[in-house]
């Protein structure tokens, strides 16, 4: 046998030595959805890629090869995380990366409750009471609904009155609200009505009666996601003059609908987010450090990317750490270190003003 063919054959012999760890992405990303852009999709896809390839080397000297896969669907049709995730469980997935919407994240659960679960974004409470096998990436509502909430104390410069504008199809948007009433009763502050709307483009009818009726209101609460939040903005310029708050559904500079969408330099307020600047938050772990060397342009720059580089990371500690050899092995092993994806960056604050979002400070950073 020849010198040549001899380290063929010890290469290949290497190769099928490694242990293969499959784990899905399930998000509501399908072609037909229009509630997400095909930029979000795209750098989904790109951070999955660059995650895999900056972790490939050290996973390879631990015995393992990551199997990443994508499995999209229609953001209309929660159960559809479901049967994906009964799918890749059946099909042997180690993990499965949640959908970033808590009612989504929580369907997934449902449909495989014994393989370990990490979200990208989901916040809602009930997501806090999954157990040590279903994590998430951002902190939970009851957190950045508190924050909001004294952060709008702060800005109201006197006045202490708000209306609640709530999607009641949203379950997190609903949860961020209950939970920014506790707080804001606790504060001072008074919510004189709660208006509940649906869908991505609502009728703000009701809510255009309420501020008239009110005519001194501070703010307005508006913990819904991007297409919504943004049409009731528009649809209340020129007869609301306070500001508004919101949640993580209001995306960033980047990603959602609200950036560049408003019509007037006075609509104006602030977010809370689970996520830091991405590259303030690259910094904070290993493989984000590893990613702030490659060329700018090559960096996907966007909170859930930035969640999916700490899973990569986070995910190649334990492997390497556990020496798991096969799914039941891990599952043991992320029940004790699973805590370590959870909200690594605190809670931030991010200004909407003139059209733009921009990060403004953290608060509670682990």
């Amino acid at each position: 046998m020849s010198a040549f063919v001899f380290l063929l054959t010890l290469l290949s012999a290497h190769s099928w030595a490694l242990t293969r760890v499959p784990v899905a992405f399930v998000e509501a990303l399908s072609p037909r959805d229009s509630t997400s852009s095909e930029k979000f999709k795209k750098d989904l896809e790109a951070s999955i890629e660059i995650g895999r390839k900056l972790t490939e080397a050290r996973l390879k000297t631990c015995g393992y090869e990551l199997q990443p896969k994508t499995a999209f669907y229609d953001a209309g049709d929660a159960l559809q995380a479901k049967e994906l995730a009964k799918t890749e469980e059946k099909n042997g997935a180690w993990m499965l990366v949640g959908p970033r919407r808590s009612n989504h994240y929580l369907a997934l659960v449902s449909g495989a409750a014994s393989t370990p679960t990490v979200s990208l974004m989901a916040t809602a409470t009930e997501v806090g009471a999954l157990g040590p096998l279903h994590q998430t990436i951002a902190p939970l509502n009851s957190k950045m609904a508190e924050i909001a909430a004294v952060e709008a104390k702060a800005r109201t410069k006197g006045g202490s009155t708000y209306l609640s504008v709530v999607n009641g199809d949203c379950l997190s948007c609903v949860d961020f609200a209950s939970h920014f009433d506790a707080k804001a009763k606790s504060i001072g502050l008074k919510k004189l009505e709660e208006l509940t709307i649906t869908g991505d483009v609502p009728d703000v009818t009701k809510v255009l009666e309420a501020i008239r009726k009110n005519p001194g209101v501070k703010f307005i609460l508006l913990p819904n996601y991007s297409k919504s939040s943004i049409h009731v903005m528009n649809s209340l310029d020129g007869e609301f003059f306070g500001f508004y708050v919101g949640a993580d559904g209001w995306g960033d500079s980047k990603f959602g609908y609200v950036q560049k969408a408003s019509r007037s330099d006075q609509i104006n307020g602030f977010t809370v987010r689970g996520f830091p600047p991405v590259e303030s938050g690259l910094k904070s772990f290993s493989l984000g450090r590893a990613i702030l060397k490659l060329k700018t342009e090559e960096i996907p720059n966007a909170g859930p990317s930035l969640s999916v580089f700490k899973i990569f990371n986070v995910l190649t500690d334990t492997l390497c750490g556990s020496k798991a050899r096969d799914s039941e092995a891990f599952s043991k092993a992320f029940q004790k270190s699973g805590k370590k994806f959870s909200a690594p960056w605190g809670v931030s604050i991010y200004d909407l003003k003139s059209g733009e979002i921009s990060y403004k400070r953290s608060i509670g950073v682990n």
